[in-house]
């Protein structure tokens, strides 16, 4: 692994490159990481699918959004538009660092509906795997407040329940109205076009949000495959501990190499 920042000066950006081992593919991998209130349950998932991309000869870059991980800029700052300048910027780093000329993107939660947005606002992409992505905004919060709710519960002084937009937190992180405007916006099923490169859905049970993401992939005619993989530690939501599928990184794994 070869940590690195990148970006501009004023804006800089964490990465970390996984070197392909062995024969190099001519298509490269940059994965999308969640939101910072997922992030520290998915690093470790994360860190294992590069390296098993690596040993399969893939070059693979993953990276900190501004203002989260390691990269520069205060958690407030965070904002949907900015994100999708920074999977660019990411991209164009793990271009310039190795030569592959075409790169799949690979994104979990948010991170997956943030790939298929760069890649519909003219990022060329050599393939997408949505892994159990955020399809509609509104229903993603809903879900972490429910978590964020569960977790006060279990504490010994609960505090008083406050509307996210007021308390501009969430699951410990900044959470500001403007990102969360951002995020109320996001809607897979909405989009006017979809990016005409294959993709991949990427989940471990069936939802009522991903068979209308599949309907709606399915009406453009473009390629699109839907894989349901059973995680082998038995959980089917968001969860308090790490998301470590092997089954769920053997598949994405798999599904890469057949492309390449």
């Amino acid at each position: 692994m070869t940590p690195c920042f990148f970006g501009s000066s004023e804006r800089q950006l964490f990465g970390m490159h996984h070197p392909a081992q062995g024969a190099e593919r001519a298509t490269g991998v940059v994965l999308c990481y969640p939101a910072a209130q997922e992030y520290m349950l998915t690093h470790w998932a994360f860190r294992k699918l590069a390296g098993m991309l690596a040993r399969e000869g893939f070059h693979v870059f993953r990276f900190d959004y501004y203002g989260t991980g390691d990269s520069a800029g205060a958690v407030h700052e965070g904002r949907v538009a900015e994100w999708l300048k920074d999977i660019r910027h990411a991209v164009n780093e793990l271009q310039d660092l190795t030569g592959v000329q075409r790169v799949s993107l690979v994104g979990m939660r948010l991170g997956a509906a943030l790939a298929v947005r760069a890649a519909v606002e003219g990022l060329s992409t050599a393939g997408l795997v949505l892994w159990e992505p955020l399809v509609e905004g509104a229903a993603y919060l809903k879900e972490l407040e429910l978590l964020q709710t569960r977790r006060a519960a279990r504490t010994l002084f609960p505090q008083p329940v406050v509307p996210l937009e007021v308390r501009q937190e969430l699951l410990g992180f900044a959470f500001p109205r403007a990102l969360h405007e951002d995020v109320l916006a996001l809607d897979l099923t909405a989009l006017p076009a979809w990016p005409s490169t294959r993709t991949h859905l990427v989940t471990a049970t069936p939802k009522p949000e991903y068979e209308r993401l599949q309907r709606h992939l399915e009406a453009t005619g473009l390629p699109f495959q839907h894989h349901l993989v059973a995680e082998d530690t038995g959980a089917s939501t968001i969860r308090e501990s790490a998301l470590l599928s092997n089954r769920v990184l053997q598949t994405i794994t798999s599904l890469l190499k057949e492309a390449a």
